[in-house]
């Protein structure tokens, strides 16, 4: 049952519509200035539509390397008691290389990298400052008078220029807000990543660089494990080897000496390098053996990223338009004034 008494019901109902009536008469009395301004916005919507310059998308997707394509090799070498640093995980399993594309130190590395644009070799990020900046003098009177140069990022932090430092930080921070980087599809090993900037040539050479960095990046790490099996047993063998011909050599020498076939105790030292000879061979061949698997094993390392789609030219725009920008004008104009005026007048009345 409800407790609301009728009448009070319809006492409250009359005051709504006599408080919409007075605010409907106070508007319409005000629809000089309404008109006005919403007309202001649509044309300031239209204007900027018209000369707002396009965001440029650049994408591309690439397939992470699966590790479970090593596990044949992983077998085989198990056998031999080599271990070839596969076990485990990584930096690069699960959610965690969506971030790696996005972290400032390949982010640096990327803006840092150097790429022939407009027949001038350069960096990404002193292409990206020269154009952002063309038009501040007070910026590039600075980087004048400092001598700054962001074709050489060593340069920089050595002479410890901070207007330099603080320009390349706004910088890498305005370009990881415009990178995004996720899966395609959660059931799907798939990752796309997409980066939007005003300047087509620099949205592309970004993507594509940064891709490279991150394959060299994985490279470096991951496979620095295997590549290190690699090296010693490489080293265990060249070793062996010398010991090997040496111990042949040392062989001949004896029995180039031995003229005298009934003197035993001569051909002790013989056979006994002999032995060294033959147990040498032995170790040879079964290190030269886990040499090969650790090699394999380094080879499957890389790449680890697998390319499925470049951006190319003419890369994806999108702008809002003359028409959606007069009809967000109008609106955003519009309703501000409504707003502004019922606040002004509650005011007044209070």
């Amino acid at each position: 049952m409800s407790l609301v008494n009728p009448e009070e019901k319809v006492v409250k109902a009359k005051h709504l519509i006599a408080l919409m009536k007075y605010w409907w008469k106070f508007l319409y009395a005000k629809k000089v200035l309404i008109i006005a301004i919403t007309f202001l916005g649509a044309v300031v919507g239209f204007t900027f539509g018209w000369f707002q310059k396009p965001n440029y998308k650049a994408e591309l997707t690439f397939a992470p390397e699966d590790a479970g394509q090593l596990g044949g090799y992983l077998g085989i070498a198990a056998q031999f008691g080599i271990d070839l640093g596969m076990g485990g995980g990584n930096v690069f399993e699960g959610e965690n290389i969506t971030e790696l594309f996005k972290s400032s130190t390949l982010i640096s590395n990327t803006l840092y990298s150097e790429a022939t644009i407009g027949g001038k070799n350069q960096t990404l990020i002193a292409y990206k400052i020269a154009s952002k900046y063309k038009k501040n003098k007070p910026v590039l009177d600075s980087l004048q008078l400092h001598q700054v140069n962001f074709n050489q990022s060593l340069q920089n932090k050595a002479l410890g220029i901070r207007f330099a430092d603080s320009l390349v930080k706004a910088i890498i921070k305005e370009t990881s807000k415009s990178l995004d980087v996720n899966k395609v599809d959660k059931k799907l090993n798939i990752i796309k990543v997409s980066f939007t900037d005003k300047d087509e040539v620099f949205a592309k050479l970004f993507v594509d660089l940064l891709a490279q960095n991150a394959i060299k990046y994985y490279t470096g790490y991951k496979s620095k494990k295997a590549r290190d099996n690699v090296e010693i047993l490489q080293h265990q063998a060249d070793s062996v080897k010398r010991m090997l011909f040496g111990g042949i050599g040392d062989v001949a020498s004896m029995n180039d000496l031995n003229v005298n076939p009934t003197k035993q105790t001569a051909r002790v030292s013989t056979q006994k390098r002999t032995i060294d000879v033959q147990v040498n061979g032995a170790i040879y061949t079964e290190i030269l053996k886990n040499l090969e698997l650790a090699k394999i094993a380094l080879r499957k390392e890389t790449p680890f990223i697998q390319i499925i789609d470049r951006p190319y030219y003419p890369l994806e725009r999108s702008r809002i338009g003359r028409l959606l920008g007069a009809i967000l004008g109008t609106f955003i104009f519009g309703f501000g004034i409504v707003f502004f005026l019922v606040i002004k007048k509650s005011f007044k009345e209070e």
